[in-house]
Parts: structure tokens; sequence; C-alpha cells
């Protein structure tokens, strides 16, 4: 029926084109052109892209977590704390989640290790500020760095990075009060006797086994993350607008339903 409109529309035209028509001419071309644009096709639709996905890989409570976006579980790290309004980035693009069972109580002293232990960042004013850090590798047995094949499991609990190693027994960070932090085996402290003994109780008590989480700790036991997770966004289609005005004018010509046997057709 649209090709009938358009047809008839511009033999009006031509013929009162013809006749000198002015008025009728002008009435005549202007059907032809809303019959044009009625029939004529617009391009696309909405179409929904695929973009890096922002996910929660680890919780240490309700309001404070660690958040990663990127691809296959690697990309850009924030800490952030939603009660005090905290977003710290830790990586800006190649930050990768832990695999080995962690467990960290949500106080001031926070501790993210790099999945490959090269370093930890760490703060201690809760997130605010982070300064990275090294396990000391040099001990009475040589050079020696934990990695993920050796770390068996990392506790931090009453401001102490704990990270048990199946070769070198449990590396710890002193008791937080005085100096910068440092992460240290049992047998490295035999090297640093004289350095202790300076620094006094914040090296007393090296414990035999992994301390243990409080009750009441809420958070996750290790890192989460889904490495085939993709965030989908819908790109809108610019000419929407112009595509529902001309199904109003469809309407008002009567021909909606053939137009839209056409497009099922095609």
């Amino acid at each position: 029926m649209l090709i009938s409109y358009l047809l008839v529309s511009l033999l009006l035209f031509l013929f009162a084109f013809v006749k000198r028509w002015h008025l009728f001419c002008w009435l005549s071309y202007s059907v032809f052109l809303l019959c044009f644009w009625a029939i004529i096709p617009l391009p696309g639709e909405d179409k929904v892209k695929y973009t890096a996905p922002t996910q929660v890989v680890f919780r240490f409570d309700d309001h404070r977590f660690i958040q990663l976006t990127g691809y296959g579980c690697r990309g850009r790290m924030y800490y952030i704390d939603e009660q005090k309004q905290i977003y710290y980035e830790l990586a800006r693009h190649s930050a990768e989640v832990l695999t080995e069972p962690f467990a960290h109580m949500p106080e001031d002293y926070i501790f993210v290790p790099l999945s490959d232990y090269s370093a930890i960042d760490v703060s201690q004013d809760g997130g605010r500020s982070f300064t990275s850090i090294h396990l000391k590798t040099t001990d009475l047995i040589g050079n020696y760095r934990p990695d993920y094949n050796t770390v068996e499991n990392i506790v931090v609990v009453n401001n102490q990075f704990f990270l048990k190693d199946k070769n070198r027994g449990i590396y710890r960070s002193p008791k937080p009060y005085g100096t910068r932090p440092v992460v240290i085996s049992a047998t490295s402290e035999k090297l640093f006797e004289d350095s202790i003994r300076y620094m006094g109780l914040r090296w007393a008590d090296q414990p035999k086994t992994m301390p243990a989480m409080p009750a009441n700790y809420s958070g996750w036991q290790r890192w989460q993350c889904d490495p085939s997770l993709k965030q989908p966004i819908t790109v809108y289609n610019r000419y929407a607008p112009l595509i529902k005005l001309q199904t109003q004018l469809r309407q008002l010509l009567g021909v909606s339903e053939e137009a839209t046997h056409v497009q099922e057709t095609n």
C-alpha cells in the first residue's frame, strides 16, 4: 500500500507540475515526501556489547572489599571502603587475584600481596594510602622467596601479616607499632637478632602455628573471581527517535501491519 501511495502522489505531483497548479503541486509533493519517509528503511537496532567486567574479588566485611576490573581475573584493582568513601587504586591494569587461602580482619593495617609474592601492598591508615614492601628473601639457607606453588595459607589478624610457606615455615610482619613494616621468616629473624632486640616487643612470641581468625570474622576465606565473566552494555540506536516517528506515520497511513509483515518476510 505504501508503494501505491508513493506512486499516486508522484503522478499527481507531475501532473500538477505540468498544469502549473502550484498549490496542488506542493500538496502532492508533501504527500510524496511523507510516503517516502514512511517507506525508507532506517538503520539499526539497540545492540548489546560486552566490556571488561567489574567484580568483587575479596571482601573484608560488608563495606570493605577489593574490586577488580578486567578480563580473565586480571586488570585494574581497587581497595574500597564504602563507609569511609575510600577508593584506592592498587594496580592500573596488571593485577591478578590470589588463589591461596586468604583471611584478613578489617583493621587499620591492610596487606595485599601480589600474585607472584614479589611484593606486598601495605596500608597503615585503613586504605587511604599504600606502600610496597618485600618478603625478606635472605636467610641462613640462602635467597628464597615464596610463590603460589609454596604458599599454603595467609592470615592477617591484629594488624599482623602471617604467611605459611611449606619450605620456610611462617613468615610474619612485626607487631604494628613504630617503624615501617617488613615480612620475614623465622629463620631470617636469626640474621636480625640485634635489630629485633632493638625493636623489642614488636618481634616477641614467634608463632609455631598460624593464628586462628576471631569468631566474629565476617569476611571471605579466599579470593573469588569468575574468569569467564563478561559485562553486557546496551548501545542504544541513535536513530530511535526517527524510527518512532516513522512508526507513528505508518500508523497514520494505516500501513503499520503491512510494514511489519514485510520486515518479518525479509
